[in-house]
């Protein structure tokens, strides 16, 4: 009698063993579908903000390379002590 008690009680304690595991797994892969959600948006987010920045950067580039136009342009202009002394008169 007493060894079926001992083999119940053992059941039990192997059922109520697998009824935790199994919560626990549930739970466990509940976790790894959220961060996996959860890379999936910062994926998306990362690739957002690399397209911006290429954009940005582009942008940043026109404009420098407008600015270099300008100067160069502005540096090919007489002064005014030029154009008043006629040249390169100004100089000597």
């Amino acid at each position: 009698m007493e060894i079926i008690r001992d083999l119940e009680n053992y059941l039990d304690k192997l059922v109520n063993d697998y009824q935790n595991l199994k919560e626990e797994n549930e739970k466990l892969w509940q976790e790894l579908e959220d961060a996996q959600s959860k890379i999936e948006k910062l994926e998306e987010e990362k690739n957002r903000l690399e397209e911006l920045l290429e954009e940005q950067q582009s942008s940043l580039n026109k404009m420098v390379e407008r600015l270099q136009n300008l100067l160069s342009s502005t540096s090919e202009l007489p002064t005014n002590q030029e154009m008043m002394w006629g040249g390169d008169q100004a100089n000597g």
